[in-house]
C-alpha cells in the first residue's frame, strides 16, 4: 500500500472527491464466497459501474465490462451507477473512514504526488477492474 498520510492531508482528498475507486474481486474475497459482495452491495454504499464496451483489448464479446466502486456521496442507494464524477462516500473530513486494507484495490494503488494528479500503478485503473470482474459479469448482471 502506498499510504502516504502527510500528502494525503495536505491534499484533501481530491482523488477521492472526483470518482471512487474500483474495486478488485479480491477485496471481497472473491472467488470463493459472494458473502462480503452481496452484503457490500446491500449496504447501499457500492455501486456498480461499467467500462463501455468490452475492455479488453481486441475482443467485442461484451457490451460493457461491470466493476464495483464505492457509491458516490449524492447517489447512494443507486446500485448500478456510471457516473463520471463525484465525491466517494468514504470521505470524511478526516480522510477515508475504512481502514487501510479495507480499501478497495485502486485506492491500495494510488500513490499521493506533491503535484497533481496522484499515480495509479500496477495498472490497477477501472478499465482493468472490469476486465478483472469478467468471470462475474452474469452475477453483477442479475443484481
Amino acid at each position: 500500500m502506498l499510504e502516504n498520510k502527510e500528502l494525503c492531508e495536505k491534499c484533501r482528498g481530491e482523488c477521492c472527491k472526483t470518482l471512487p475507486g474500483a474495486c478488485y474481486p479480491e477485496d471481497f474475497g472473491l472467488p470463493s464466497d459472494f458473502t462480503k459482495l452481496d452484503t457490500a452491495l446491500s449496504s447501499r454504499r457500492y455501486a456498480i459501474d461499467w467500462w463501455e464496451g468490452d475492455p479488453r483489448e481486441g475482443k467485442d464479446e461484451l457490451p460493457c465490462g461491470y466493476f464495483i466502486r464505492p457509491a458516490t456521496k449524492d447517489k447512494i442507494g443507486i446500485l448500478h451507477d456510471p457516473s463520471w464524477g463525484g465525491e466517494c462516500t468514504f470521505l470524511t473530513k478526516t480522510g477515508c473512514e475504512l481502514l487501510a486494507d479495507n480499501r478497495p484495490l485502486n485506492c491500495k494503488k494510488l500513490e499521493p504526488k506533491k503535484t497533481k494528479p496522484c499515480l495509479i500503478h500496477n495498472d490497477s485503473g477501472k478499465r482493468q477492474a472490469a476486465i478483472a470482474w469478467i468471470p462475474y459479469h452474469k452475477k453483477l448482471e442479475e443484481k
